[in-house]
């Protein structure tokens, strides 16, 4: 018998990858832009199509995942398919809120994954994913926090300045603002200074104000909150914008002073040498894991030289397992001597005097509450609790301390309430208003600002302008009422006054008050108020949101992805930081 031979499986050109037939065959079209060509089964004018106008497409070619590899039987999405475009849009998502790498599209076990789920979903390739739905995700993210950039009234910023593990010298600026009586903050950019051989203030502050005129936001500015170094000081000046120095920042440098004298500084030698040992040594680890008979064992924190709040920590957890860990001490060779009882008396008073300075830096640095108006009633709470404290201290050391923390809290501290920022935003904070104040005259001060600014917002509020005049065919009745309503027009003041009064003579808000929902109700009672309190209680009494971004930038510039381009580098720290644009717009 004739053998039969199978019939040879006809190949089929790539370039059916990116057209789709139309017409019986005889035409075909494009799925990127659409545009249809004449074929009769020639495909080399379709190729002359992608070549010169989708020429990335054809290099993402060599990256694609293969729909053979994965299909037995069936047909992958349409590139025009909903539920593609939704996928990709998930993917890219997850891509930018768990800082993942674009190479994910590549690693075999993804893939496998992604199959097992929907087998008809076609991974883009790793440049795809960047350069298209990243892209288009950066996008419209950006065009939705324009929006409502624009229609807000007032708004502060934050700023800093770090370097890239590529060396690159980048700045951050975060911008802070109440829509409907809710506190928003969010990542503007991060973008490398416009001179990378020079951070001088000048750099800085020309940098600044392109980003600030891009988004169109200059005028509206209120301040800027940065750390206390010279180089920021004197760039807001060049800036021409209000300074606030970052509370937080102001606390750090308080309590490092105190940590740094000789008699604290011996203490915290020891307890930092016994924690290197401890987290040094696998045997010690185990056996101090085993003295605590716990199922769920406490372990030693190091102190971490930019925060001081590290070494509270570390010292507070000392005093936690003091017990098992002189135990495991006094059991492992080569260990460092262990704390002394005096040692241990004092290291209670540090942590004493310390623990209202963890309360006020925890919050004043929160991200979603206000915190400017914290700052006038946290210094006096600090104050008082420290000459409380002095008394009880059980050692020289720990008085010396405390002491030491009541003069650097009246130096470095005190000058905030001098501040028109801190000064307001405590006064139309309804759980503080005018009792959060060290200083009287301080109180009077800014009860007289106050009135200047509400006084002047009712004016800017008029309809009409203040020399306008009845005209002279006005009827007899009405033409000796001019006069008087010419005064009633001017009496703006008595106006701000009364208001004032009224919101003062109110009983306090609970301390639980969110201060915003407390204008949101009294809005329409306190109309001049309200826009008041909307453009002071949006600043932050930190810039510590802007340092957050170095940890998120860590997370993106690795050493394997040291060389990530700039552009790329905003984009997910955009995408990853303001994804609340994307919820609420949704």
């Amino acid at each position: 018998m004739m053998k039969l031979h199978a019939k040879k499986k006809k190949i089929v050109s790539s370039v059916w990858n990116h057209f789709d037939h139309l017409k019986n065959r005889m035409y075909a079209k494009c799925r990127y832009c659409t545009k249809e060509y004449r074929t009769s089964g020639n495909t080399s004018n379709l190729m002359d199509h992608l070549k010169r106008f989708h020429s990335l497409v054809l290099q993402d070619g060599k990256n694609e995942v293969k729909v053979d590899k994965y299909f037995s039987s069936g047909e992958c999405y349409n590139t025009t398919s909903t539920r593609k475009a939704h996928i990709d849009e998930c993917l890219a998502r997850m891509v930018a809120l768990d800082l993942q790498p674009f190479s994910i599209v590549e690693d075999v076990g993804f893939k496998d994954f992604v199959k097992a789920l929907d087998p008809k979903y076609v991974l883009p390739s790793r440049r795809t994913l960047k350069d298209v739905h990243i892209q288009n995700m950066y996008n419209n993210s950006l065009l939705k926090l324009k929006a409502i950039m624009q229609r807000m009234e007032y708004c502060s910023i934050t700023t800093d300045s770090w370097t890239s593990r590529a060396n690159t010298s980048y700045i951050t600026v975060t911008v802070h603002f109440i829509d409907n009586f809710s506190l928003k903050t969010a990542v503007l950019c991060t973008l490398p200074l416009i001179d990378q051989t020079n951070h001088n203030s000048e750099n800085i502050a020309t940098t600044l104000r392109q980003i600030c005129n891009e988004w169109a936001i200059y005028d509206k500015i209120q301040t800027v909150v940065t750390d206390s170094a010279p180089v920021m000081i004197k760039a807001c000046e060049i800036f021409e914008k209000r300074h606030l120095p970052c509370f937080a920042h102001t606390l750090n440098l308080v309590v490092q002073d105190v940590l740094s004298n000789k008699n604290v500084k011996e203490v915290l030698t020891s307890a930092k040498r016994i924690v290197s040992f401890m987290k040094s040594s696998s045997i010690a680890k185990a056996k101090f894991k085993e003295e605590q008979g716990s199922s769920n064992p406490l372990n030693l924190l190091q102190e971490v030289p930019t925060r001081w709040n590290s070494a509270f920590y570390m010292l507070e957890r000392i005093l936690e397992v003091r017990e098992p860990l002189l135990a495991t001490l006094l059991k492992s060779r080569g260990a460092p001597i262990p704390l002394s009882e005096d040692q241990f008396r004092v290291i209670k008073d540090i942590c004493t005097v310390l623990r209202p300075f963890e309360a006020a830096t925890r919050h004043t640095s929160a991200a979603n509450t206000v915190t400017i108006s914290l700052i006038i009633p946290a210094i006096l709470a600090l104050t008082k609790s420290l000459e409380e404290l002095l008394p009880t201290m059980l050692t020289t050391v720990g008085s010396e301390t405390c002491a030491l923390l009541i003069q650097k809290v009246k130096t470095k501290l005190f000058p905030y309430e001098t501040r028109t920022d801190p000064r307001l935003g405590t006064l139309l904070d309804a759980r503080f208003k005018k009792e959060g104040f060290q200083s009287d005259g301080n109180v009077q001060q800014t009860a007289i600002k106050l009135e200047n600014e509400l006084s002047g917002l009712k004016k800017l509020a008029q309809n009409q302008p203040e020399d306008e005049e009845l005209p002279e065919d006005s009827p007899f009745l009405f033409k000796f009422m001019g006069k008087k309503v010419e005064e009633k027009r001017s009496n703006n003041r008595a106006d701000a006054i009364i208001m004032m009064r009224q919101y003062f003579e109110q009983r306090n808000a609970a301390h639980d008050t969110d201060p915003l929902q407390f204008w949101k109700i009294n809005e329409s009672q306190f109309d001049g108020l309200s826009r008041c309190a909307t453009k002071y209680l949006s600043i932050p009494a930190s810039s510590v949101e802007s340092e957050r971004i170095f940890s998120k930038a860590g997370a993106i510039i690795t050493d394997r992805r040291a060389a990530m381009k700039e552009k790329y580098v905003n984009q997910l720290i955009f995408l990853q930081k303001n994804q609340w644009i994307n919820d609420e717009t949704n």
